[in-house]
């Protein structure tokens, strides 16, 4: 599937895709026109497999992840409101079934976790060639990956997918003095599992 992604000027209920809003594709859907929720997926699904990936590590799972989050998104598209973006309501959904995803997988989670562990035990050279290298930098993603959920989502949000403080409470349904105490939480065990890595 191509996938046509266009990142224009945001607005409340989200940005114009090649001259159609989001509130427009939605109320087409909302009488009938089938084709305006393919169009829905072809606009955000790169944003949302990017997200799955990111926030479950495994790309293996991200396909399916995909294909729970429109299939809900269809389900659901008729409640929704445009009180927010259209890309904001679908990382909203796509955070929760990342999170039911990694509750059914619980048992890969800690065999996964302890091949990190094991993996950032090992020595990979000097300080400058360890921050230039692609093992450092694959060091830096398990560090991410490897953090409690309530961290890695704020942090893969923020840092990777660059999304505003109020879109990322949105999302995640937290307020902003919860997001931004996570978010320092999260940097300071980066910190100290990646001080190694930094030369610190």
């Amino acid at each position: 599937m191509k996938v046509m992604a266009e990142r224009g000027k945001k607005s409340q209920a989200g940005p114009a895709h090649n001259g159609v809003t989001d509130e427009l594709v939605v109320e087409r859907f909302r009488r009938g026109d089938t084709s305006a929720f393919d169009r829905i997926v072809a606009i955000h699904s790169a944003d949302v497999a990017a997200l799955a990936n990111r926030l479950l590590g495994w790309p293996g799972d991200v396909e399916d992840i995909v294909q729970d989050v429109f299939l809900s998104a269809l389900l659901g598209l008729k409640k929704f409101r445009c009180e927010c973006s259209l890309k904001t309501w679908l990382f909203t959904i796509t955070v929760n079934e990342c999170r039911n995803y990694r509750y059914r997988q619980l048992l890969r989670l800690k065999l996964f976790s302890k091949a990190v562990g094991e993996a950032s035990a090992a020595g990979i050279g000097s300080a400058d060639e360890r921050v230039l290298s692609r093992e450092g930098f694959e060091r830096v993603r398990r560090a991410v990956r490897a953090l409690p959920a309530r961290y890695r989502e704020p942090v893969v949000l923020k840092y990777l997918q660059q999304l505003s403080s109020d879109e990322i409470c949105r999302i995640l349904g937290i307020s902003q003095n919860a997001l931004q105490a996570r978010l320092s939480r999260a940097r300071k065990r980066l910190k100290e599992d990646l001080a190694e890595l930094m030369g610190e």
